[in-house]
């Protein structure tokens, strides 16, 4: 496990591992990490990180109405 901080995020960092993640670790590895067996990993948790970057700080947002019930389904019952 790497314990050394990260450094501060940039504008293109969550742009860099969905393209990272589209390309596969195969072709094009995670920032700061070596190609290999641990490439994947690395990816995920580097996107964990971003994720709860971007949302650190963010306050709730007031629940969306919810939808309307689906109309009823006229088709016929599946044959058991």
């Amino acid at each position: 496990m790497n314990t050394t901080p990260s450094p501060a995020p940039t504008a293109g960092d969550w742009e860099e591992l969905v393209t990272t993640a589209l390309l596969g670790t195969d072709r094009r590895t995670p920032p700061g990490c070596a190609p290999g067996q641990d490439a994947p990993v690395a990816l995920l948790d580097a996107a964990a990180v971003e994720t709860v970057r971007r949302r650190a700080g963010l306050s709730p947002a007031r629940a969306a109405q919810r939808p309307e019930p689906a109309a009823p389904d006229a088709r016929p019952a599946l044959p058991t």
